[in-house]
């Protein structure tokens, strides 16, 4: 199919931006067009005085209509993504001025672009040691002396029994590679080893049907204990390390660990042991531009854990609301890294309020009818709601695909500290009560 039937351009014609010798660079954004995610784009607008573009299998896509250009390609696949750049290039002469990941799973689409034209970018290294691949994440946290629960590789249900006499019980059983919550399951007996080892492996053959992910590796790790946890932003930049925030998770329940909601200023913000953590964490796996999102457990005066450094821009608008509670943009922070334009780290900033999101759930069945509430709560800013009547709504949340949608929450001032720490669940819970009816509850007897 000719590139012209999937290209789309706003504004100045391409053929006009090149006669006039305007607009040689674009700024190529990566996974913007994901929902919750969205606000990235503004933040390149303001960063990069020229065109921005992203790469999608076709025009049709998520937010595509708020870029320049997109360039017909799979955002996963590194040979996919470069082809799309390069061919872009020989159809206008238009070349790269900078390449921003957003997820993990286009890193190294995003580090094939950087090499080819000498881009700004994480080193090969960090991505591959970065939790696009947990073992090797592992591996370099642990001989950097860094707190966080071992693992064992398995492949097979039987290796996961053997795994589990060196680990013991309870467990965690989940894919290497992936983000999101996919696969990610408890394992309290040895009895449920076999069908939780299924389990990971089918949501690791559902998601490698649409994301280019090589890693299948399946590991075995230990069950931290500590009850709460925290999720902390940290802005890499050549040698510089500047936590932004640090956000409250909230989790679904066992056996998953699915996240259904977010609030910022964390209470745990002031615990410096915790900021030490995020930073040394960045710092192990050579993290140099950018944003990571590092998730930490911990729990009283107990020494935290590290769970995860991920290499990219938080998910869940967690970003949207750190810029709500405590102003700027780390979108912005981060788009400049990838292009080479932060001097000096960003000043604390003092939170305005507390901000959080919460994710609606509708009961188990299918959902027959979307309702508009009658009431909402005050401190709702937003709400979204992404599932259709007839789809099915799941038992239990498993990961951030058996969601039907969300609530954002602010409370302005300084009293916003005493919110409880589950106020924005409770208005997704009575939100979601009034907004689905479902039919056929045995329809849905787990997560899809």
């Amino acid at each position: 199919m000719p590139f012209q039937e999937h290209s789309v351009c706003y504004g100045t014609p391409v053929t006009e931006a090149i006669a006039s010798g305007d607009h040689k660079k674009y700024l190529l954004l990566l996974g913007a067009t994901m929902a919750l995610r969205e606000r990235a784009i503004i933040a390149a607008t303001r960063a990069f005085p020229g065109p921005i573009a992203t790469i999608a299998p076709s025009a049709r896509t998520g937010a595509g209509k708020f870029f320049d250009y997109i360039l017909p390609g799979v955002i996963s696949d590194p040979g996919s993504a470069l082809d799309a750049v390069q061919d872009f290039e020989r159809e206008t002469g238009l070349t790269p001025a900078g390449v921003v990941p957003l997820l993990d799973g286009i890193l190294y689409a995003g580090l094939a672009i950087a090499e080819h034209y000498g881009l700004p970018y994480l080193s090969r290294d960090a991505v591959d040691t970065s939790s696009i691949n947990k073992n090797l994440m592992k591996d370099r946290l642990r001989a950097a002396g860094i707190a966080t629960p071992r693992y064992i590789q398995v492949d097979s249900a039987d290796a996961v029994h053997a795994a589990i006499a060196e680990v013991g019980l309870p467990c965690v059983i989940k894919p290497s590679a992936f983000g999101g919550s996919l696969g990610v399951r408890l394992i309290r007996d040895q009895a449920g080893a076999p069908e939780a080892y299924e389990y990971v492996k089918a949501t690791i053959e559902q998601a490698a049907a649409t994301f280019t992910v090589k890693n299948h590796a399946v590991q075995v790790e230990e069950f931290c204990t500590l009850a709460d946890e925290v999720s902390v932003e940290v802005l890499n930049h050549h040698d510089l390390r500047t936590v932004l925030a640090v956000a409250d998770k909230s989790l679904g329940p066992e056996p998953f660990f699915a996240e259904i909601g977010h609030l910022v200023p964390s209470r745990y913000s002031g615990r410096q042991d915790v900021l030490d953590l995020a930073v040394a964490s960045c710092a192990a796996i050579g993290l140099d531009h950018g944003l990571a999102h590092v998730e930490i457990r911990l729990e009283g005066d107990q020494q935290p854990q590290l769970i995860e450094v991920g290499a990219r821009t938080a998910g869940d608008g967690i970003l949207d609301l750190v810029e709500r509670a405590l102003g700027g943009s780390p979108y912005d922070l981060h788009v400049r890294s990838y292009l080479e334009q932060l001097d000096e780290p960003p000043a604390p900033a003092s939170a305005s309020g507390v901000a959080a999101i919460a994710m609606l759930k509708a009961p188990p069945g299918r959902i027959t009818e979307i309702c508009s509430p009658t009431r909402v709560d005050a401190a709702v800013s937003s709400y979204e709601i992404s599932a259709a009547i007839g789809d099915l709504s799941s038992a239990v949340s498993a990961n951030y695909l058996t969601r039907e949608g969300y609530v954002e929450c602010f409370w302005p001032g300084a009293g916003a500290a005493s919110i409880s720490s589950r106020a924005h669940l409770d208005i997704a819970d009575r939100l979601s009560t009034q907004i689905f009816r479902v039919a056929d509850p045995q329809a849905a007897t787990g997560p899809t």
